[in-house]
């Protein structure tokens, strides 16, 4: 967290916005590449469920802060779709049936190269979050993306700018557009809501944000009651940012 002023820490954040713009124009060719093939994508897309109703689903989900890095059922954008309430749908396919989905993004998470560079901080992530510790959960997961990140730049700032343009070099570089890859169009869209994200800037002298924010969660201002799916929320973003950093390697998750 650091000795930052008050000035600096709002930079950083602007940092962060200002990255993601550049990181979403270097994937413009994705986006492009989507709309050219909107009709064998459409028809791709019906194997599991309407592509208006997965569209509106994916939307109704970032608005609520939430980028679903698993491959959305069709059960579940139908609910959305129809109007079920957000976290209470997310929730039940994250937490029931003993927690299995949350499990797996768990597990996917700690498999990657750069989170297990900082083992003992995840661990200790997962052991407040399994005491329902949730805000201290949080805290230790936005600094644990601040890490990782810094680490896949291979770039000594805490800068988010810096960070994703190389990470952006690197996606651009190695994506297949050949493969239709509706976990990669998921978080695509998501990167270009980043600013409605858990990542939105937002001023101290103001008043504090409705969802969880890292702005006030890092450096110690939050005062609002921190709950499981905020938990989530910045799980998922781990888990689409290292999707993102690591999409050269990327292997098929294996079934349970």
């Amino acid at each position: 967290m650091g000795s930052m002023n008050d000035n600096n820490i709002w930079e950083n954040v602007q940092g962060i916005i200002r990255g993601v713009e550049v990181f979403a124009t270097a994937l413009e060719k994705v986006h492009t590449w989507y709309q050219n093939n909107a009709e064998n994508l459409s028809k791709y897309l019906l194997a599991f469920a309407d592509f208006g109703v997965w569209s509106v689903a994916i939307d109704k989900l970032l608005e609520n802060q939430i980028v679903f890095t698993d491959d959305l059922p069709q059960e579940l954008a139908n609910d959305i779709y129809s109007g079920a309430d957000i976290e209470e749908t997310v929730g039940s396919y994250y937490f029931e049936n003993n927690g299995r989905n949350m499990e797996r993004l768990i597990h996917r998470c700690e498999q990657y190269e750069q989170v297990q560079e900082y083992s003992e901080l995840y661990a200790q992530i997962l052991s407040a979050y399994n005491m329902d510790h949730y805000l201290l959960a949080c805290i230790g997961l936005f600094s644990l993306i601040d890490g990782v990140l810094a680490d896949v730049s291979e770039a000594d700032t805490t800068r988010f700018e810096t960070r994703l343009n190389i990470i952006k070099g690197k996606f651009e570089k190695d994506i297949a557009l050949n493969e239709v890859d509706r976990k990669t169009l998921c978080i695509h869209q998501a990167f270009n809501s980043f600013g409605t994200s858990v990542f939105a800037s937002s001023k101290f002298s103001e008043r504090e944000p409705l969802g969880v924010n890292r702005h006030w969660d890092l450096h110690g201002r939050t005062h609002r009651e921190h709950s499981q799916i905020d938990f989530l929320k910045v799980l998922l973003w781990l888990d689409a940012i290292m999707f993102f950093a690591n999409k050269d390697t990327q292997q098929s998750e294996g079934k349970d």
